[in-house]
């Protein structure tokens, strides 16, 4: 889901925090530091998470013309990662526990030597499939704060908020009622009104 194409939804999110006066060299490198870095079948990693170029996943040699238009910060959060059936996976390694044992002339593993087949599986098995991949687009205006973000899902959302802490050392905060409400122009005592307000629970609790 994109920026420049599908769909229109879009969650919304503030940046907390002072920009640096000159910010486009500093975050292009900050950007190339946090670029997406393909997996690889021999690492431990189940996902990763980088950017790439807007609209376009595969494009990770990221410049000032691919990220920056007018106001904006544009870039792809490319999320990869390895899907391998489950059944395949356990039947695979099904068969490898019974190579062990026969080898050793045993009938049982330890917890040790299952935790090592799954680690021996899963590497082999990542030879012979690529991992999924998805990607995230945003849009950032520098001069309001406001980030969109064509994902809605929680745990995408989360990702985001690390990655774009991470690279800008931001804080990235999802929009609600009350983040909005901070966000416009109150008076003195509207905004002690506003930090005294607790939350409404709709449904009882137990008692």
């Amino acid at each position: 889901m994109g920026a420049l194409r599908g769909s229109i939804s879009y969650a919304r999110l503030f940046v907390q925090g002072e920009l640096p006066a000159s910010l486009h060299g500093p975050f292009i490198k900050a950007i190339r530091l946090r670029a997406f870095q393909p997996l690889d079948a021999s690492d431990d990693a189940e996902e990763r998470a980088g950017w790439c170029a807007v609209g376009e996943p595969f494009d990770l040699e990221l410049d000032h013309g691919k990220v920056f238009y007018n106001e904006y910060l544009n870039l792809g959060m490319r999320l990869d990662k390895w899907a391998i059936p489950k059944p395949i996976f356990k039947a695979e390694l099904a068969e490898a526990a019974r190579v062990h044992l026969e080898k050793r002339g045993r009938d049982k593993l330890s917890r040790r030597e299952k935790d090592e087949l799954k680690v021996f599986v899963a590497r082999r098995l990542r030879k012979q499939v690529l991992p999924t991949t998805r990607v995230f687009d945003l849009s950032w205006n520098l001069n309001t704060g406001v980030v969109r973000f064509w994902s809605r899902a929680e745990r995408n959302v989360d990702r985001l908020v690390e990655l774009f802490g991470t690279t800008f050392k931001l804080e990235l905060v999802p929009e609600s009622p009350y983040t909005t409400a901070t966000r416009l122009p109150l008076s003195s005592g509207q905004a002690e009104k506003l930090d005294e307000l607790q939350p409404t629970e709709f449904v009882p609790g137990e008692p």
